[in-house]
């Protein structure tokens, strides 16, 4: 993918239910890219910055650097779990219940 970051940005409301997803073990992800993402949530969260935000514009430009750099990892995996979501939306979830189960009740 060519850097494109219109695409990224839009990758950007997806990101959050996909990481839910894998919290869940609803959606499978390399662990090389979970750790980069984990490690950028905690980076921009931190108080401690390799150039602190106090410095104008370039300490907040590091993190969104480093956010651009994830999203653009993750781009492949939102992709699948975008196709997964719809796949999943075909999908009925049904029980079998039994008659004498009912009687039960």
């Amino acid at each position: 993918m060519k850097f494109n970051p219109i695409q990224l940005l839009t990758d950007l409301p997806t990101v959050f239910p996909m990481m839910w997803a894998v919290l869940r073990g609803k959606f499978k992800m390399p662990w090389s890219t979970l750790f980069w993402t984990v490690l950028c949530f905690v980076y921009v969260l931190s108080p401690v910055d390799l150039l602190p935000d106090v410095l104008p514009l370039l300490g907040i430009a590091d993190d969104g650097a480093f956010v651009l750099l994830i999203l653009a990892m993750l781009h492949n995996d939102v992709q699948r779990f975008r196709a997964q979501q719809k796949q999943d939306e075909n999908v009925i979830e049904a029980e079998i219940v039994r008659p004498e189960d009912e009687r039960k009740k």
